[in-house]
């Protein structure tokens, strides 16, 4: 059988990923192919190209300048990886022959190709999150075509048209089905995959999500809050003008995150710049009600979301998103408030409303048990007045005698 061209890859499953489309999934990719489609890019010019230029507009949406790149061997392991474990849910894959053996070397196959080095290389992070930015995204259309003889299923396949012709003669019905990522890359087969594969997408974990993906491993993803220009992007792209509920979607599954991060043990620094970009959510929350006819109401979206009604519906890590400025102002008090909100006195109106607010439907006790956490990851080492204030030694004056 002729081994597939890098070419047909890239234009069947590489570009509809980066772009949108139907993405046709193949037989399993084994891991020698790899480098022979790496050696092969230069013979694949006019679809590498699209898929950059495709990827370059996905960026162009983050920052004002994306930088140039081109289509790497790192990225062909991950989007193959990606390709076979979409293989192991494909609906045909029991009826071509696939041993409980094969499946488990297939999965293996698809650990080595995703297993890619982690990078903080600002270009690298930026290419491979505008691949992989589509990934929560995936799904399946299964259409089921009935009439009145019979009927049919088509997973992810378009019925032919000798089926649904003459529908009102034939009473000829379609049903569609979503699959989504929750049946797709998030059952035991492809989970490990995924997991792996969305760690070396830090930026893709910051900026989307899924309830069935796997939480964000913090200690990847913060370097990315010392980035000046991607850190507004992922706080912007966190706060949509949406419901409330659906608005603190986002910062609260960060926060559950700040939450296993506290469990572990990550670095000061670390610590404190995750906390701060968290409590800078804060002040968009309260950015967004600068319109409020009352100055001093209380806020809406607080009240929605922290009501002892909606008690039983909040997302993880929502109490601790709301409590962390609070907790912050007993243990760290310089990262309690995000800097120059003072000197904007709607902004700080509003944000002094949300804290005593946030006070008085969250307990002390919530409050209190977070700032014990952190705690234990801040350095807070108490000197002597004496060593802090030290007046400088006086210098005997000199003195002119005239003769």
């Amino acid at each position: 059988m002729a081994k597939t061209h890098v070419r047909e890859f890239l234009s069947s499953f590489v570009k509809p990923l980066v772009t949108g489309g139907e993405l046709h999934i193949g037989a399993p990719i084994p891991l020698p192919d790899i480098d022979r489609w790496d050696g092969e890019l230069h013979d694949a010019s006019v679809e590498q190209i699209q898929v950059d230029d495709g990827r370059h507009a996905v960026l162009s949406t983050l920052v004002c300048r994306p930088p140039a790149f081109l289509l790497e061997r790192d990225e062909l392991a991950l989007a193959a990886g990606l390709h076979n474990a979409l293989f192991l849910v494909h609906p045909r894959a029991d009826q071509w022959s696939v041993s409980d053996r094969v499946r488990r070397k297939i999965i293996d196959n698809a650990l080595a190709m995703v297993s890619q080095p982690l990078t903080t290389n600002r270009t690298r992070v930026m290419a491979r999150h505008a691949l992989l930015h589509n990934v929560f995204a995936l799904k399946r259309n299964d259409v089921t075509v009935s009439w009145w003889t019979g009927r049919a299923r088509f997973h992810g396949q378009k019925p032919p048209t000798r089926l649904t012709a003459w529908k009102g003669m034939r009473r000829v019905r379609e049903e569609t089905t979503v699959v989504d990522f929750d049946e797709l890359l998030a059952v035991p087969d492809t989970a490990p995959v995924i997991a792996t594969l969305l760690r070396r997408t830090p930026l893709t974990q910051l900026l989307d999500a899924h309830p069935g993906a796997p939480p964000l491993h913090w200690e990847d993803a913060v370097f990315l809050l010392r980035d000046a220009e991607l850190a507004r992007a992922v706080a912007y792209r966190l706060v949509p003008d949406v419901p409330p509920r659906e608005q603190v979607a986002g910062p609260a599954r960060l926060a559950a995150a700040f939450e296993q991060m506290l469990e572990r043990a990550p670095d000061e620094a670390d610590v404190r710049a995750v906390a701060a970009f968290l409590v800078y959510l804060g002040a968009l929350f309260c950015l967004a009600e600068l319109n409020l006819r009352e100055p001093g109401a209380k806020s809406p979206l607080i009240s929605t979301v922290l009501s002892a009604e909606a008690a039983g519906q909040r997302p993880r890590g929502l109490a601790t998103l709301f409590a962390l400025p609070g907790a912050l102002a007993l243990v760290e008090p310089r990262l309690a408030t995000p800097p120059g909100i003072s000197d904007q006195k709607p902004l700080a109106q509003r944000w002094a409303v949300h804290r005593a607010q946030t006070a008085e439907l969250l307990s002390d006790a919530v409050i209190e048990a977070l700032a014990a956490r952190l705690r234990r990851h801040f350095r807070l080492e108490r000197r002597d007045p004496s060593e802090v204030v030290q007046l400088p030694d006086v210098e005997p004056k000199s003195s002119v005698t005239s003769t």
